[in-house]
């Protein structure tokens, strides 16, 4: 969601919808938007506020998600102050868009959530793990048994969302 300001020498929001939207995750080619990890921009008078929702908060991709977003905002406009806000609510599976639930598929990954996974492959829900963490802390590997394809979920948090996320902040 982006909101705009009212002050008529604000930026091209347009232009930065855009730009922001285009940034992807830094282990998986899906923009952050459909992912669900962008949950807003803000854009007032001259202030461009953007939050993030990790999939999960030991993340080692936040840096690199932060540096692009910064990117993006700096190639509309280098002159705004940008503040990127890490909401702490936990991510869901429902957060993602079909888009990206077809980008994640395209790319051979599932969504776990609390039913079994079902392979990007051969479509069957019929996985076995293969332990608890894969490459990376949000991923965890299954391997189908019904056409044998290795693959990951993207694992984020199952438990409810909090009413009122708490979150932190990096200025630049």
């Amino acid at each position: 969601m982006i909101a705009a300001g009212s002050d008529a020498g604000e930026p091209d929001v347009t232009r930065l919808r855009e730009a922001i939207g285009r940034v992807e995750d830094p282990e998986i080619p899906i923009r952050l938007a459909d992912l669900g990890v962008l949950r807003a921009v803000t854009v007032d008078h001259g202030r461009v506020l953007v939050t993030l929702r990790t999939t999960r908060m030991a993340c080692p991709g936040r840096q690199k998600m932060e540096y692009d977003i910064r990117a993006a905002v700096a190639a509309v406009a280098d002159d705004l102050d940008l503040e990127v806000v890490w909401d702490t609510a936990p991510w869901q599976s429902t957060d993602v868009s079909e888009a990206g639930r077809q980008a994640l598929r395209d790319f051979g990954y599932a969504i776990l959530t609390r039913a079994a996974p079902v392979c990007p492959y051969c479509g069957t829900d019929d996985p076995r793990t293969e332990g608890s963490c894969g490459g990376s802390p949000c991923k965890v590997p299954f391997t189908c048994r019904h056409c044998g394809s290795p693959f990951d979920a993207v694992a984020g948090s199952l438990g409810a969302r909090q009413a009122t996320p708490v979150g932190f902040s990096s200025r630049r």
